[in-house]
């Protein structure tokens, strides 16, 4: 994937929401069900009509999947409304040289607090190569027959976005002592309190660190809002051990949003999709990365295993 240049028009930072915005959108094809064997080619029935006046649709909205041990983040909706109440199972298939071969298998959790019901459920898969994938997602809603929806999805042999392990670009984002007033680095309404630290800064001072990427008035999902909110759940606790930093995807998007363009912090992170979230240790390394929405139970998790080791 190419990265957005600080540059970019908006219409290049509009596509930065793509994937969660065609998981939203977009008509899939439905599987009526999938192989139990980890030595099966193929997904069984895998040409199966769909059940009639179905309208469950799935999707893996993540673009950073990389060989390993993965969270995969999927989007079930039901006639576009998002689907929280339903038991998860999902089967990952390597369909690498045109055949499917079963490579790992787990249960999705529904991970939504502080998210206004946008969440999404979270599996952890082992994902052996890269190239093509289909996870065969069997949801079963109460009262409901099992539905098995297919969703393709590709593995990188490494990520183009800085991931756990690695040190965290040393971005001098701006904060609140930069501009007029914060409302010109926020686009929320109204703006949070985590714009009083640049990443560089906090870095250089040692400090362990979250960082929110999110547009909460430009985020064609709608999930940035709810992202930024389920971050500040975690601020009373941790504020005193934890710094916060949000960085705006756009630039210039005051007085005129029409002529907003992504920031040079996103372009520095090689960022094409949003919300993130990171977790920088006292050294400046990045502990783990989430894409697309993140519940506040996860980042919390994540918070604690973090400052363990501090």
């Amino acid at each position: 994937m190419a990265a957005p240049t600080a540059d970019s028009h908006s219409n290049q930072g509009r596509a930065a929401a793509r994937p969660f915005l065609f998981y939203v959108l977009s008509a899939v094809v439905l599987l009526s069900g999938c192989a139990d064997s980890t030595t099966d080619s193929q997904p069984a029935a895998a040409s199966a009509a769909p059940s009639a006046g179905s309208a469950l649709q799935a999707q893996v909205v993540a673009s950073q999947l990389t060989v390993g041990l993965d969270r995969v983040p999927i989007g079930i909706v039901d006639h576009n409304t998002p689907v929280n109440d339903a038991t998860v199972h999902v089967r990952a298939y390597s369909a690498a040289g045109g055949s499917s071969q079963l490579k790992s298998e787990a249960d999705a959790a529904f991970r939504g607090e502080g998210l206004e019901g946008l969440g999404l459920y979270i599996a952890y898969l082992r994902l052996d190569t890269p190239g093509p994938w289909l996870a065969a997602i069997t949801v079963q809603r109460p009262g409901a027959s099992p539905v098995s929806l297919p969703a393709p999805f590709k593995v990188l042999a490494s990520a183009t976005v800085p991931a756990a392990g690695q040190p965290a670009p040393l971005s001098h984002n701006q904060t609140v002592k930069d501009v007029p007033d914060v409302s010109y680095i926020d686009s929320g309404n109204p703006p949070d309190d985590m714009h009083t630290i640049s990443i560089a800064d906090a870095i250089d001072q040692h400090r362990p660190t979250l960082v929110v990427f999110a547009t909460p008035a430009f985020c064609v999902s709608a999930t940035c809002g709810p992202q930024v909110h389920a971050v500040q759940m975690l601020e009373p606790a941790y504020r005193d051990r934890l710094t916060f930093i949000h960085v705006e995807i756009y630039r210039d998007f005051k007085p005129d949003p029409s002529k907003r363009q992504l920031t040079q912090t996103v372009a520095e992170w090689h960022l094409e999709t949003e919300p993130w979230v990171f977790l920088i240790d006292a050294h400046g390394v990045i502990n783990v990365a989430f894409e697309a929405t993140t519940a506040a139970d996860e980042l919390r998790q994540a918070a604690d295993r973090l400052l363990a080791v501090h």
